[in-house]
């Protein structure tokens, strides 16, 4: 999609960084977040337009799993305790999608209870449910709006609303780490944590990539 800055960057070429592809299986990339508030923050992003993970087709759920299953073990085995979550827009130009109408699920290393720090942000009837990557997939087909969130690895939840507000589990991260100004990814792109990520996972051990890329340094 012309308008879509992960789309435009990943066709541009080389480009910024950020835009250049960590990993890469058939059908999605593994990018450096711009604005990552700690070191190894990851975003897994398909190569095709989807406005969410829950828009993706089902016959990529296999290779979205594998994919996901690597990279949690690859960012244990180097941070400790990983979380993985998504804010899903079920349309373009909300604010929950916080301006990157492109589906991208979020790894990153984090050692305190996500659900909990992001309570004050959220609109006070939010209930959160069990769920799995299939779950974001349902509300999507409901048009619903949802946060998605897995921590521990393995235990996820969902919670969906009409009226979520911009980047909050990253307000939340910002606020448990002293950085509560530092929140909005467009005003403090982080390049410190940036490429000190990217340094990490082009120090990875090759053998835990069978199924997917890794490209070099440019």
């Amino acid at each position: 999609m012309s308008n879509c800055r992960l789309c435009a960057g990943l066709l541009q070429g080389p480009g910024e960084a950020w835009n250049r592809p960590l990993l890469e299986s058939k059908n999605f990339v593994v990018l450096p977040s711009l604005g990552a508030l700690v070191e190894g923050w990851l975003l897994l992003v398909p190569k095709n337009h989807y406005i969410c993970m829950g828009a993706i087709p089902d016959e990529f759920a296999v290779e979205l799993q594998t994919i996901k299953g690597i990279l949690c073990s690859a960012l244990h085995q180097t941070y400790g305790e990983v979380c993985v979550f998504e804010h899903g827009p079920n349309r373009a130009n909300l604010n929950i999608g916080c301006g990157v109408d492109h589906a991208h699920l979020h790894f990153l290393p984090l050692s305190f209870n996500l659900a909990s720090a992001v309570s004050p942000f959220l609109p006070e009837e939010i209930f959160w449910s069990e769920a799995n990557l299939e779950k974001c997939r349902d509300a999507y087909l409901h048009g619903s709006d949802y946060l998605y969130l897995e921590q521990p690895i393995g235990r996820g939840r969902i919670a969906t609303h009409n009226s979520f507000g911009s980047q909050l589990f990253r307000r939340a991260i910002a606020s448990q780490i002293g950085a509560i100004n530092q929140f909005n990814w467009r005003e403090f792109p982080q390049f410190q944590n940036v490429y000190a990520t990217i340094s990490t996972v082009q120090a990875w051990d090759g053998g835990m990539f069978s199924c997917i890329t890794r490209h070099k340094a440019a």
